[in-house]
């Protein structure tokens, strides 16, 4: 591992440009899922990357310096979201992320399959991976030296695993812990506007 720990991230991806705008909960992963069914992932590649490049350009100033101080300060950056694999790891990519942890499509013969392969990443499993993917490769984490930036409430056990959590316009029950604990806040809380 770098010096510096390591930087996670949850990513609240701008799937309302490709899908309605819905609350994030388990089920919308499965049901896009099943609407890619029969396609080829090489062809929707093209997709993800032009809304990749949307969604970098559309994160958030503070979010951006964030991520460049975690880098300069050596730490190994991760996406980490429920997004599916298709768009987040295209994300990752034009960020400049190290790794992404996400929701994965199945795939057969080259096709999705309108499945998922394994469970949503989001709230305990989130966490379950982070823990999981360095173990498999023999690598520690120093969790006191990792941060994690979320917006929301499901992504508390990973924010609990670390030495530096971060809330970045939280969601109202996200805002209520990180007040209660004195985490650091990127950002107004969901909702509310800053001045002007």
């Amino acid at each position: 591992m770098r010096r510096g720990g390591l930087v996670l991230l949850l990513a609240r991806l701008a799937l309302s440009r490709l899908t309605p705008r819905t609350p994030l909960s388990s089920w919308w992963p499965g049901a896009f899922a099943h609407y890619l069914a029969g396609l080829d992932p090489l062809r929707l590649a093209v997709v993800a990357s032009l809304a990749a490049r949307d969604v970098a350009a559309d994160m958030r100033p503070a979010m951006r310096a964030a991520l460049v101080e975690e880098r300069g300060r050596g730490a190994e950056l991760w996406l980490v979201s429920a997004t599916l694999d298709l768009l987040a790891e295209a994300v990752a990519r034009q960020l400049g992320f190290d790794r992404c942890l996400c929701t994965r499509l199945a795939l057969a013969r080259g096709r999705y399959t309108g499945l998922l392969a394994g469970p949503v990443c989001r709230g305990r499993e989130k966490l379950h991976r982070v823990q999981a993917e360095p173990m498999a490769q023999g690598i520690s984490i120093d969790w006191p030296e990792c941060s994690y930036y979320a917006d929301g409430y499901e992504d508390l056990p990973l924010l609990e695993a670390v030495g530096r959590p971060v809330a970045v316009h939280p969601d109202e029950r996200l805002l209520k812990v990180a007040e209660a604990r004195g985490w650091t806040r990127l950002g107004p809380a969901r909702g509310h506007r800053s001045g002007g």
